[in-house]
């Protein structure tokens, strides 16, 4: 899965601090850090409220392709900017 890296003689004043809360050791204590890579558990999906805007092109009638209408909705807007530049 990857490599292991072990630290000897690490004192634990240099560690951070939520390290050394982790194994209770005190600022002077002479320590061997292990890092290693282990595999998580995943994190279970919760159902989210979809976004207010999803879909709200979905009952147009006037609207036959959305895209095509937002991007023809778009290059109004940017041709009027550089005009007005």
């Amino acid at each position: 899965m990857g490599a292991t890296v072990v630290i000897e003689g690490v004192v634990a004043s240099e560690l951070p601090e939520a390290w050394r809360q982790r194994v209770n050791a005190k600022g002077n204590e002479v320590l061997t850090v292990t890092i290693a890579k282990r595999k998580m558990e995943p994190v279970a999906k919760t159902a989210k409220k979809p976004n207010s805007t999803f879909g709200m092109w979905a009952d147009r009638t006037d609207v036959e392709d959305p895209a095509d209408y937002v991007r023809a909705l778009r290059q109004t807007r940017s041709s009027s900017r550089r005009s007005a530049a």
